[in-house]
This record gives C-alpha cells, sequence and structure tokens, in this order.
C-alpha cells in the first residue's frame, strides 16, 4: 500500500499531519481494537521509599528520564541515594536496550527540594524544580536560597546535565524568585531554547537579569513563562511575561510548536490579564489554555482562552499538533463551559473529574472545538496526554471511581486506579477506541505519561499491591506508597507499516533523502499565500527548527540546512495558510 499527503486546504483536518508515530510507523489504523496489555511494571526506588515521580521524557533511543522526589536512603538501579534533609530532587535514566536504571542524579539541602519538570534536547537533559534549603547542591554547583535564615521561602531552579551513557554530569545550574514562595511547574526545550512556567509570589521576582513586580503585592501568585538561551556554562534570560490580576494564576504545563508557547494551568480572581489581554473569571479558580509569541526581546501573549465553571478547575497537560491543542485537567465544577460545548461532572459534592478538550489556534484567535469529561462519582484527574495517529490522544489519570465514562462511553466495570485511554478525534468530538486500567480501583495514581515510538510508559504510585495485567507489584510495608514504572504497547501502531515514498507527490518535494549536510525543498506556486512555515521535527514530533520563508508566485525551492543535526529520522513540515503538509526525512 503507498500512502501519498498532499495539501489540503480549507479544513481543519490539515492540521493533523504530523505525529512522532506517523514518522515512524505510518498511517494509524482506524478501527476499534481491543486494549493493549501490559508489557512490563516494576518498582522504582524499593518497595518502601519514600520517592514521587513527577516528570518524565524519552530520547530518540527509547531511553526514558524519571524525576521527582526522595527522602532517606533509595536505590535506583545501581546508585544509592541518600538525602541531605527532608526530601531532595533526583532525575534517572531507564536504558530501553537493557531494561535497567543506568544512572541516577539527586539534588538538593538540608530542607524540602524537588525536580517537577524534566525536557531532553540531544544528550543535554534538563531539570527544574523548587528547593527550600537554604542552600543546595547540584552537582558543584551551590544555589544559595533568597530568603532568610529565619524564613522558609521557595525558590525556583533550572540545570543543566550531560548524558554521557553511563553517567550524567551538571553543567550548571541557576535559581529564580526572591523572598516569597515561587516555583517552576513546566519545562519545554527547542535547541538551545529553554521556556519555563511556573507561579511566584514575592513581591519581586528575579529571573536572570529581568525583574518582575508582583501585582498584586505578593498577597497571591501570579503566573510566568520565561525563555532561556542555554550557554555552555550558564543560561542567560532573553524574556519574562506574566499573568497578573487579583487572584492566583498557575502555569502547570507548556507546549511548542514553532515560534508559538502554548500555556495551561488556572486563573482565580475576578479578571486575569494576559499582557494586554483581560479575561474575566468570575471569582472562581479556573483552567485556561493560552498562546505566547516567541519574538526576542520581549515575546507577547497573543490570545487566552477560559473554561468556564464555578468550582476549581484545572489544565494539567498540554499536547500541540499543527494548529490543534489537546489540554487535559481536572474539574470540581457542576458543568465546565469549552467556549460552545458544556461538559457534565459526573460526581456531586464537589468531586473532580478529568477532561480532555481540543482547540484549533488560528493565529491571534483560537475556539474551543469539543470536551469530554471523563470519570465518575468519586475523584478523578486527568495528569496526562500523549498523540496518537493523525489526529489522536491518548488520556491518562487517577481514577477513584469504579464506574468510569468518559463522555457518553461507559469503560469496563472497575475501571478506576490508573487508567490511560485512546481517544480519536473525528472534528467535532472524540471517540474512545480502547481503555486499559492498573493498580487497584482505590489506591493507585497515574502521574506521568510519555511515548516512545509505540511504547507507552507510566509512572505513579500505589499502596499495598497494583496489578497490571498478569504482574502484581507489592510494597514492602502495608500502606506505603510505593512508585511504578509499567509499559504497553499499542497494537495498532505495531502493525501498521511505512511505505510512503518521501518523492511521491508532485505538490511538495523533497530530496537527496537521505541526506547528509542539505536537502532541497521544493513547493508549488500557492495564490494567495505570500509565506510558508518550515518546521524540521525529530521522530517524537519536537521542533529543532522553525524558519519562515516567502512564496515566490513561481514556486518555492529552498534548501535546508542539517549541519549539526545527529542521524535519524525527521520530518519537513509545512504550513502555508491553511494549508500543511508533512514529508519524512532521514539523515545520515
Amino acid at each position: 500500500m503507498k500512502y501519498v499527503i498532499n495539501f489540503i486546504s480549507g479544513s481543519r483536518r490539515a492540521g493533523v499531519l504530523l505525529l512522532a508515530v506517523w514518522l515512524l510507523l505510518g498511517t494509524a489504523v482506524r478501527a476499534q481494537t481491543p486494549a493493549p496489555d501490559w508489557q512490563s511494571a516494576l518498582v522504582v526506588g524499593g518497595g518502601n521509599s519514600n520517592l514521587t515521580t513527577k516528570t518524565t521524557t524519552s530520547n530518540l533511543s527509547g531511553d526514558l528520564y524519571v524525576a521527582g522526589s526522595f527522602s532517606g536512603i533509595v536505590t535506583i538501579g545501581g546508585t544509592t541515594m541518600i538525602s541531605a534533609g527532608g526530601t531532595d530532587g533526583f532525575v534517572a535514566k531507564w536504558s530501553q536496550a537493557t531494561s535497567t536504571f543506568v544512572w541516577a542524579y539527586r539534588f538538593g539541602g538540608t530542607d524540602l527540594d524537588q525536580v517537577t519538570a524534566v525536557a531532553l534536547s540531544g544528550t543535554r537533559v534538563y531539570v527544574a524544580g523548587t528547593f527550600i534549603s537554604p542552600t543546595a547542591a547540584f552537582g558543584n554547583f551551590n544555589l544559595t536560597n533568597y530568603g532568610s535564615a529565619n524564613s522558609v521561602t521557595t525558590d525556583a531552579f533550572v540545570a543543566r546535565l550531560t548524558d554521557v551513557g553511563t553517567t550524567a554530569t551538571v553543567d550548571w545550574a541557576q535559581q529564580f524568585g526572591g523572598t516569597g514562595q515561587d516555583a517552576v511547574n513546566a519545562l519545554a526545550v527547542a535547541g538551545t531554547k529553554v521556556f519555563l512556567g511556573g507561579q511566584f509570589a514575592s513581591a519581586t521576582a528575579q529571573f536572570g537579569s529581568i525583574s518582575r513586580a508582583s501585582s498584586n503585592a505578593g498577597l497571591a501568585y501570579d503566573g510566568f513563562v520565561a525563555k532561556l538561551i542555554d550557554g555552555s556554562t550558564s543560561a542567560s534570560t532573553s524574556w519574562v511575561q506574566t499573568i497578573t490580576g487579583s487572584g492566583s494564576k498557575y502555569v502547570n504545563a507548556l507546549a511548542l510548536n514553532g515560534a508559538s508557547v502554548y500555556a495551561t494551568g488556572s486563573v482565580g480572581g475576578q479578571s486575569a490579564t494576559f499582557g494586554t489581554i483581560a479575561v474575566a473569571n468570575g471569582g472562581a479558580s479556573n483552567a485556561y489554555i493560552a498562546k505566547l509569541n516567541d519574538t526576542d526581546p520581549s515575546g507577547s501573549w497573543q490570545w487566552a482562552l477560559r473554561a468556564s465553571g464555578g468550582g476549581a478547575d484545572q489544565g494539567n497537560a498540554l499536547v500541540v499538533n499543527g494548529p490543534i491543542l489537546y489540554m487535559a485537567g481536572t474539574f470540581s465544577s457542576p458543568t465546565l463551559a469549552l467556549g460552545s460545548n458544556t461538559i457534565t461532572n459526573a460526581g456531586t459534592s464537589g468531586t473532580t473529574d478529568a477532561f480532555v478538550a481540543a482547540l484549533t489556534d488560528a493565529g491571534s484567535t483560537a475556539t474551543w472545538n469539543w470536551g469530554r469529561q471523563a470519570g465518575g462519582s468519586d475523584d478523578d484527574k486527568g495528569t496526562g496526554l500523549a498523540l496518537y495517529g493523525t489526529s489522536g490522544v491518548y488520556l491518562a489519570g487517577s481514577f477513584a471511581s469504579s464506574a468510569v465514562t468518559i463522555g457518553s462511553t461507559a469503560l469496563a466495570a472497575g475501571s478506576g486506579g490508573a487508567l490511560v485511554a485512546r481517544l480519536n478525534d473525528d472534528g467535532p468530538g472524540a471517540t474512545v477506541d480502547w481503555s486499559q486500567r492498573g493498580g487497584s480501583t482505590t489506591s493507585t495514581t497515574a502521574s506521568c505519561l510519555t511515548m516512545s515510538g509505540t511504547r507507552m510508559y507510566l509512572t505513579g504510585n500505589f499502596q499495598n499491591t497494583a496489578t497490571f495485567g498478569s504482574q502484581t507489584l507489592a510494597s514492602s510495608t502495608a500502606g506505603q506508597s510505593t512508585n511504578y514504572l509499567a509499559h504497553l504497547i499499542d497494537p495498532a501502531a505495531l502493525t501498521t507499516t511505512a511505505t510512503t515514498s518521501a518523492l511521491s507527490s508532485p505538490d511538495f518535494a523533497l530530496y537527496p533523502n537521505p541526506a547528509h549536510a542539505a536537502a532541497m525543498l521544493t513547493l508549488p506556486a500557492l495564490p494567495g499565500t505570500a509565506t510558508a512555515i518550515l518546521t524540521l521535527r525529530d521522530a517524537l514530533g519536537r521542533a529543532v527548527r522553525t524558519i519562515t520563508v516567502t512564496l515566490p508566485t513561481a514556486g518555492l525551492r529552498h534548501e535546508l540546512s542539517l549541519t549539526g543535526l545527529p542521524a535519524g529520522i525527521y520530518a519537513v513540515q509545512v504550513q502555508a495558510g491553511k494549508a500543511m503538509a508533512a514529508r519524512r526525512l532521514v539523515v545520515e
């Protein structure tokens, strides 16, 4: 079978042609398939360790990076770590080839410190988080808290490590914040650009050479997104944009697409302001999604949309595919309005449900496409997202309800615990392809979801025992919170083969392929379209280079420089107006 991808004009579906699974395996099968089985599950850090996994990511080789916090003595693989105080942060590398942890690294001081986010760029591993310790150690680098010896304050940090295979070295570490409570929750990296998202309650917070004053005298949190440029021994702050207003504002997740930076979280108070964009809020804590344009030296907010409810609601996860954005989160409101779409909480008395929603970025504005409630009568949370196929998304969450629905689809009885579901985006809505649970229905959570090729990694914690398919894990002490790492393989991805020729369409050519130092891209004339955005993505869908080019009336012939790129599978995505197409490119 031969797959040909041409430009598609005037359709929302034109924005969903590129995903990492397609790059490696081709177009996804649309038919319903049975839920995939769990392939493996193991305890991380010991059966009675006080360890919490907060974030994960993977590289092109399928290796997984796990980060979070721990206390006491913890053994990960062959590395034993001892916390210096209450809790320390850590990051560890899991090798897919050997099915073992090959190295682990600890950070911190004598008080409460943690890693909350991790991201990769080649062999560079970035970690971010918070530290309360008066002094926190990051390899040979020591950071001193902005607070005084008699006050308890939280500062944010970001550090870079280099993964050298069986170990890692710390290259630099930097802190942000002031004399109040400040935190980083989200981290995204593209090349040498490092983006941080979080909140600060300091009256004045320092972000390298840039300072930001609180909009409410430090009485509530202001949200922020900051851009850093990575250097060899340090990073410099390029810009910082804040979310201001009388209530607390949080940035919980970030996603990148070329020059677009997307953020989600929650905003409180009567209104919240994103740069010059004021969003009425009504006093409740509401989920939002917003877009920044990464333009030095300041960056700028482009639009912001609120998910309107009367309770406590928040966005927790965010992924992007072309102009289509997916967000997941948690809502306690009886109903949650996503533009003209309204979803209803299945519980009562303030219990929480998970939700997943899709929207389209139209440049300076955005519109909600659909929303789906996920949960039941007890507390359920949406915690993770990953892209699937040409128009799909995986949702992960922690479900205490024994009877779970996603939209109008009732899942199998006993679906609570750590739950993963695959949703197919059909434009005006989404249908559930399959769902799979793990752990137990009463004491298992899902904190992180990461895709690596066809593998899906899920991490979280459990008490007593947790069952993943035929495998049962146990904590060594009854009631002890214990962390797990489990994975499954989506059979739809496994059974699909890629037979696309990079030169199969006359509309969009890319040659030579495979390429070394450069590749030539040609496009036909596109009347009425003056420019095109060219994005080079790696096999996980991450943008590594983005440029805007002029489209001549006779068509485009443009040489793409591949200098400095490691060998591997990439894709070149072209967006011209409302049309989009992609070609796979092999770099040798």
